[in-house]
């Protein structure tokens, strides 16, 4: 981390080295000067590898030196044409070795990073283009072949490629790297821009600051501490705030070099003879991952040392298959764009358990609220919230007319998603609050209900939401896709007495509707509300 990292509160002594320095404080203060670029790249030796990529011709390493000297020629160039501190700068590449170039000369530039998913096409990209008023388009040919088959026009800003495809690749002028000076930053400076797919209407912008790299301690915990000798490597793209953090800018503020590609559809032979080829001990694998790595039936060479999974419920099978083949720690993580790295699991933390989300990471003030914000009692359903200030918490949700992010208001982060206390510290996740069903009195959490059904071998998927009813105040519905398709009355009633075992008899549907298919965001998050609209 260097010296402009964090200074306990009760002391003016600087904690320096890495984030792993912050271990055991229970609340931190950002140095006037801390910055992503200096934490996740300036501060280390220049020698040192910084990145990993496998091709045909062997594995190819790139040091950090090398990085440095690409981020400053770029955020020079970035200068040159015209890019100011504060202005956004999008960027719509695959993971990749000039990717993570790209990232640090925005930075260096002092302009605000817009990372865009290369998933996401046309209106998706249009609306995040439009709404943050970005000053320029970072992508390669690909990239902007794509956007432009899906209707979605570029050319109303500047348009830079990595790639020279266009004749106007972002490093084109010849900038010294040895006269560019990082853009100093700043804790609550704006760095990152990052959209949500949200529940309903377009995704909203959400705006951290460079303290939010200093918010994510709990990864170093997530992932048993970063280790010396680790080499990392996660699926999720750096498009997303999971991705971008916990696959590139965290293991880089511990010096741990990085895995930079992508596969363009998951294989899951190719990702065991990556970890191989490349060294991997460390990895970010989402539940359906798992899933994919359990079914290929192969185990790795060599167990990794510790793996990270969330994003969506993870099944007690593949959790039991990945510690008994794939990694001596596999632990869950909680987060979301807003807030990331919350909660989760850890054997350095004391426990693991998998029937619950794990215990807030240490340094973050969580409590469960009601709708009054009132703390609710041991048992009891309440949102999760985070308490302010928070370097994880983002600055506010961006506001296009101001080009400015709207700050929280109140004391309290509050997530939308429901828990309670099971034990301890630890809490168990029960969906969002919007999605809720309340039912004779009772708030039931649609996960449980969804938990239960999957238990079943003919169901692959199932969706819980509460239906208005005049006695009841809401009942349960529950959307199925079904391994055959057909819905009887023993299936129904099994799958009644699957949720009133598991959850309790308040708890049993009472419509079952079979489906090909359910709605999803851009991030693959269950639309429950979309399923209680007139149409269905």
């Amino acid at each position: 981390m260097g010296t402009a990292g964090l200074a306990p509160e009760t002391t003016a002594v600087p904690v320096v080295s890495r984030l792993r320095e912050l271990r055991g404080l229970g609340r931190w203060s950002p140095s006037a000067d801390y910055s992503i670029t200096h934490d996740a790249l300036f501060a280390h030796d220049p020698r040192a590898v910084a990145l990993l990529t496998a091709g045909p011709d062997g594995t190819k390493e790139t040091t950090f030196g090398e990085v440095q000297r690409a981020a400053l020629r770029i955020g020079g160039a970035l200068r040159a044409h015209g890019v100011r501190p504060g202005d956004r700068v999008a960027m719509y590449l695959d993971p990749s070795p000039a990717t993570a170039e790209v990232v640090f000369g925005v930075l260096v530039a002092g302009a605000v990073l817009l990372p865009i998913p290369p998933l996401l096409t046309g209106a998706s990209v249009v609306h995040r283009l439009s709404d943050s008023g970005a000053k320029a388009l970072v992508s390669d040919g690909p990239g902007l072949e794509r956007l432009r088959s899906t209707g979605c026009a570029v050319d109303d800003r500047i348009v830079l490629t990595v790639d020279g495809a266009e004749g106007r690749e972002i490093g084109e002028r010849t900038v010294d790297p040895d006269v560019v000076v990082p853009h100093p930053g700043g804790p609550t400076q704006p760095a990152l821009l990052m959209y949500t797919s949200g529940t309903s209407g377009p995704a909203k912008g959400v705006v951290h600051g460079h303290q939010a790299l200093l918010g994510h301690i709990g990864v170093d915990y997530a992932f048993e501490f970063f280790q010396p000798d680790d080499v990392y490597y996660g699926t999720a793209d750096w498009g997303w705030i999971g991705g971008l953090m916990l696959g590139l800018l965290v293991p880089w503020a511990f010096g741990v070099p990085v895995v930079a590609q992508r596969q363009a559809r998951f294989d899951a032979d190719v990702t065991l003879d990556l970890f191989a080829r490349c060294g991997v001990t460390t990895a970010f694998l989402p539940p359906s991952v798992l899933r994919l790595l359990q079914a290929n039936g192969r185990a790795p060479e060599r167990r990794l040392r510790a793996v990270v999974t969330g994003g969506e419920p993870a099944g007690r099978a593949e959790m039991a298959w990945a510690r008994r083949h794939l990694a001596q720690a596999v632990n869950k993580a909680y987060g979301q764009t807003e807030a990331n790295a919350l909660i989760g699991d850890s054997g350095v933390l004391g426990s693991v358990d998998d029937a619950t989300m794990g215990a807030p990471y240490p340094g973050h003030r969580i409590a469960l609220l009601d709708e009054h914000g009132q703390v609710v009692d041991d048992g009891e359903v309440g949102e999760i919230a985070v308490r302010l200030p928070d370097p994880v918490a983002m600055l506010g949700v961006w506001d296009a007319a101001t080009a400015r992010p709207v700050p929280t208001a109140g004391p309290w982060h509050h997530t939308g998603d429901l828990a309670r206390r099971a034990y301890g510290h630890r809490l168990e996740y029960l969906g969002r609050a919007d999605d809720v069903i309340k039912s004779r009195g009772y708030r039931i959490g649609p996960s449980e209900i969804e938990d239960a059904l999957l238990k079943h071998p003919l169901v692959v998927e199932a969706a819980a939401v509460g239906i208005p009813d005049d006695r009841t105040g809401q009942h349960i519905k529950v959307f199925l896709r079904l391994a055959d398709g057909r819905l009887g009355d023993t299936l129904r009633a099994e799958l009644c007495d699957l949720v009133a075992g598991s959850v309790g008899p308040h708890a049993k549907p009472r419509e079952f509707e079979v489906v090909s298919v359910l709605p999803r965001t851009e991030t693959g998050k269950l639309l429950r509300r979309r399923l209680t609209t007139p149409s269905h």
